[in-house]
């Protein structure tokens, strides 16, 4: 009886009447928690020499109004990718009503013209904050190997698709204007050569419309250049550093990252408009390099696949793992010697077929790397086993110009498969984390590639932040930054 009685007259949580008077913790600092991330960027942010890292106004003014200081906006900017909130205006709101926001700023409320001034033009700033914090967790011993997983992921620009134009367009466009052109100087020959000539301010619209006709043209052949220079089919009309990349169906950027094994941190990163990935392998080895102090061991997947940079790399004694992507050779339906069957002698640059005879080195394709070999016409002719080796007069070869540097990558491979399955759960967490939690799935707010890489820096700097966090605690990473 009891039960139900309680049950009969339980109603619902009620909060407190609005009015009713109530007291406030005194201090700001009584409402964030002891060890709450939002500590632990104030205390890192505090820690950096901004001057040193290129923030604008970093250095105090005697004169005139005082600015705000970069270390609150950078540390305003920190927090609000950390919480998927990458737009000044939203992060201006933020100042008004969130109370870690007002924590960490003191009270501080920029207006948001302020706040998008300072992502804008703090670029290289922003790039070398991030690199800043990979050698404080390399101080810190956080980064415990020398082997990174290399790896891109396409993000979306600022530009629709809608502002695409391929090259075929671009060509109608200009055969129309061309034609627009054409018509507008005929009305000016009918006007100069009529008895009765028609009004001056006619004729006056008709010059101006041909200017702007013309202007159009000039416009319309830099396109067409610029296609050209880029060996593009298509260009993005209001953001022309980005590029058609067709998992995204739309403009948008290729973000390289080299993610340490161990640790999972991105140690290096770069931003490019490269559609593919085949010439990044060298450039982010280096960098990895570079920044960890040692020669690394990579490993990549098959888009990374690229005969001249393992050449360059194993030459200066880095260890590759990259997936093959290589062309199956089909010679009568796999019923023929297989090139693989064709011996290299390097001393001589030829290759010597299975029953002993030379192939000559005839050709070379640039844009490939490839290096056609032909064995001797009359050999073929009266070899034995010519129905075993080609259907045509003679036995053509070809060879990659780096073809050594490949079947050692393949001989590394397939001695460890496992260094695959390392690739796959090293670099794929980081992307997902950064595309679905920081960007929320979301375009880039920045123009060009100069903007994509300060909001990708701020992007691959909270990730790191949250990375640390997650393994050390926030105790840990305050004690580590001196607070």
């Amino acid at each position: 009886m009891v039960g139900i009685f309680f049950g009969a007259n339980m109603g619902h949580r009620q909060g407190e009447n609005r009015h009713q008077a109530a007291l406030f913790p005194l201090m700001l600092d009584e409402l964030v928690g002891p060890d709450d991330l939002v500590r632990v960027i104030d205390a890192w942010i505090s820690s950096l020499d901004l001057k040193a890292l290129g923030f604008s106004k970093a250095q105090t003014q005697i004169m005139g109004r005082p600015p705000y200081d970069p270390a609150d906006l950078l540390k305003l900017y920190i927090w609000g990718y950390l919480n998927a909130v990458r737009s000044s205006r939203a992060l201006e709101r933020q100042t008004h009503s969130n109370v870690k926001c007002m924590w960490l700023l003191g009270r501080l409320q920029p207006d948001h013209k302020t706040i998008a001034e300072f992502r804008r033009a703090n670029v290289h700033a922003l790039v070398a904050v991030c690199a800043s914090f990979v050698q404080f967790a390399r101080a810190q011993q956080l980064i415990a190997s020398n082997t990174i997983a290399i790896d891109g992921s396409k993000i979306r620009a600022v530009a629709s698709r809608k502002t695409i134009i391929r090259a075929d367009d671009l060509t109608k466009l200009a055969q129309h204007n061309a034609q627009e052109i054409e018509r507008y100087l005929q009305v000016l020959d009918t006007q100069d050569s009529a008895q009765d000539a028609q009004p001056q301010t006619k004729t006056h619209d008709v010059q101006r419309a041909l200017r702007q006709l013309r202007e159009r043209q000039a416009a319309i052949q830099a396109g067409v250049e610029q296609l050209a220079t880029n060996r593009s089919n298509s260009l993005v009309q209001t953001e022309p550093q980005a590029k058609l990349m067709k998992s995204l169906h739309g403009p948008g950027y290729n973000l390289q990252t080299a993610v340490e094994a161990a640790s999972h941190l991105i140690v290096a990163h770069e931003v490019v408009n490269d559609v593919s990935d085949r010439s990044q392998l060298h450039p982010m080895a280096q960098t990895a390099n570079r920044v960890l102090q040692t020669i690394c061991t990579v490993v990549a997947d098959a888009g990374y696949s690229n005969g001249e940079h393992l050449a360059k790399l194993q030459d200066q004694g880095v260890v590759c793992f990259v997936a093959p992507n290589r062309n199956i050779n089909n010679q009568g339906d796999g019923t023929l010697y297989d090139k693989s069957a064709f011996s290299y002698d390097h001393k001589t640059d030829t290759l010597q077929c299975p029953v002993g005879k030379t192939l000559k080195r005839k050709t070379g394709k640039r844009q490939d790397k490839m290096i056609i070999y032909a064995a001797d016409h009359w050999d073929c002719q009266v070899c034995a086993s010519k129905s075993k080796c080609t259907g045509a007069k003679q036995r053509f070869v070809s060879r990659h110009e780096y073809e050594q540097a490949l079947q050692d990558n393949a001989i590394r491979l397939a001695a460890k498969p496992q260094m695959m399955r390392l690739r796959r759960s090293t670099v794929e967490h980081p992307f997902g984390t950064i595309k679905t939690q920081i960007l929320g799935n979301a375009r880039l707010l920045m123009r060009g590639l100069e903007g994509a890489r300060a909001e990708l820096s701020l992007a691959v700097l909270a990730y790191n932040l949250k990375r640390v966090f997650n393994m050390k605690g926030g105790a840990w990473m305050l004690q580590a930054t001196g607070a």
